[in-house]
């Protein structure tokens, strides 16, 4: 198999739901000649091997039409989440470049009160005026002429990193079959499965849940946004079986209203994206009878492990077992390799890892080395083969599962004209979860509420600091370098 594609076209023949969104279902039939519609349409349009494709859709049936689009051409699918700011959404487009815009008639708008010069390359295919129908427009007689390299790339994704510019990460066909046969193999999916996206799929944690799940068949049911009540409906409704989650929404679950018989379908809840508290662990599990798996992974590798410990109960904490084909070392400052139970960096290994950052060879070289990719997270291998994540080497700020950089933020606190400097942290609560707290040396006369409101018109909600503190000074080293351990 050398195209993704592939597997859609492997499943055509199945008239099983593949995609159910509120009152609309799409079988596994119908999923694939909605496909060779919009590639049909892309081609018409001159999109070829290699041209870039923003999906600018939030969890529908037509961001998965327009992934699994690009896949069929050999287009590469840029997804971004349209919850992203507008400076963020412009950094995005004008470092991928795409070719064309797949989006809804709403965020045409967004698009284009954004960027005038956008509108020659937006195409809207979701909503009430669509300049395509993919729901009516007949697909080509011809046959399109997916890749035939499994190498071609097939979607762009954003990494966070330390110099407070994201990232970009070229994923494969190749690493995209390895992630899904390696993720469904490992925790023994089928068809019989039904699975809720929440998260949107423009992350990749939801999205290598999906691949996983359209490789096993089974049907995804699409819920734009987090709605606790709209959760336990559509998990009563459908009799989902999986749930894929963060720790924020087990927690909101566990505090809501919810009947806990409202969610007896579940036979796995996943949280990955931050670390799974015990007391979160324990009220989820408390009031719906079913423990939380954690999971393990990032831009760069895709899935790395999953825990699906028998033992649940005692390793809540962990983030379980490499699964299949991932080949996971933790290695000390030295450049040893740890002994079991030791401390050091957590490296990782497969068929599913990007080779590097595109155009960052030197960002590159720091944490891709002898065919293992550095996440710079610390942790430790029990007897058992379990992985613990102790910590980060990273300057990195868990929010929710959303990965945050305080470069960036502080970057853009100094540019305000009353504020001296800011240095950024990530603090933990007594709920074991991460918030931002930023400390600010002001140049002039400011309150708190004019620094969120300057922050809100350009960062994602959950960059804004949720503290700010007034110094007169940054605790700093010697060399310049801010002594972020002072400062609490």
């Amino acid at each position: 198999m050398n195209n993704f594609f592939e597997i859609l076209d492997k499943n055509k023949s199945l008239k099983k739901p593949a995609l159910v969104e509120n009152s609309k279902t799409v079988s596994y039939k119908d999923l694939f000649t909605l496909c060779r519609s919009l590639s049909s349409f892309l081609a018409s349009k001159d999109i070829k091997t290699g041209d870039r494709i923003g999906i600018f859709l939030p969890n529908s049936i037509e961001f998965a039409v327009s992934f699994f689009a690009c896949l069929d051409l050999g287009a590469i699918a840029v997804p971004i989440n349209p919850k992203f700011k507008k400076n963020e959404i412009q950094y995005y487009l004008t470092d991928s470049g795409p070719k064309l815009i797949l989006t809804s008639d709403i965020l045409k708008t967004v698009l284009m009160e954004m960027n005038q010069d956008l509108e020659n390359k937006i195409v809207g295919i979701k909503g009430d005026n669509p300049d395509i129908d993919i729901f009516h427009n007949s697909p080509c007689e011809q046959r399109i002429q997916g890749p035939s390299d499994k190498d071609t790339k097939a979607i762009y994704l954003y990494s966070t990193g330390s110099t407070g510019v994201p990232k970009r990460v070229s994923r494969t066909h190749k690493n995209l079959i390895s992630l899904a046969s390696n993720h469904s193999e490992t925790v023994g999916l089928d068809s019989s499965e039904k699975i809720l996206f929440t998260i949107p799929i423009s992350h990749t944690y939801a999205l290598g849940n999906f691949v996983s799940a359209i490789k096993s068949a089974m049907t995804c049911n699409m819920l734009e946004d987090f709605n606790r009540k709209k959760v336990a409906e559509i998990i009563v409704r459908e009799k989902i079986t999986i749930y894929p989650c963060v720790p924020f929404i087990l927690d909101v679950l566990a505090q809501s209203d919810i009947d806990p018989i409202s969610l007896k379908s579940l036979k796995l809840v996943i949280s990955a994206g931050a670390p799974l508290s015990k007391d979160v662990f324990n009220k989820f599990s408390e009031k719906f009878k079913i423990q939380p798996r954690q999971l393990y992974g990032s831009s760069e590798t895709g899935v790395i492990s999953i825990n699906l410990s028998e033992d649940i109960e005692n390793t809540s904490d962990s983030v379980g077992r490499p699964v299949k084909g991932v080949t996971v070392r933790i290695i000390k400052e030295d450049g040893r390799e740890a002994k079991t139970g030791e401390l050091g960096e957590i490296t990782v290994k497969s068929a599913t890892m990007t080779t590097g950052y595109n155009n960052m060879p030197e960002e590159t070289k720091k944490v891709f080395k002898n065919g293992f990719y550095y996440t710079g997270d610390l942790g430790y291998i029990d007897e058992d083969g379990m992985i613990y994540i102790k910590g980060r080497k990273k300057l990195m700020i868990n929010i929710s599962g959303n990965k945050v950089d305080p470069v960036e933020i502080e970057n853009l606190l100094s540019t305000h004209p009353k504020i001296e400097e800011a240095a950024v942290v990530g603090l933990t609560g007594r709920n074991g979860n991460e918030f931002i707290k930023a400390f600010i040396v002001c140049g002039g006369k400011i309150e708190k509420s004019e620094i969120i409101v300057y922050l809100k018109n350009k960062i994602t909600d959950y960059k804004i600091p949720k503290l700010i503190e007034f110094v007169d000074i940054i605790p700093k080293s010697p060399t310049g370098k801010i002594l972020r351990n002072k400062l609490t």
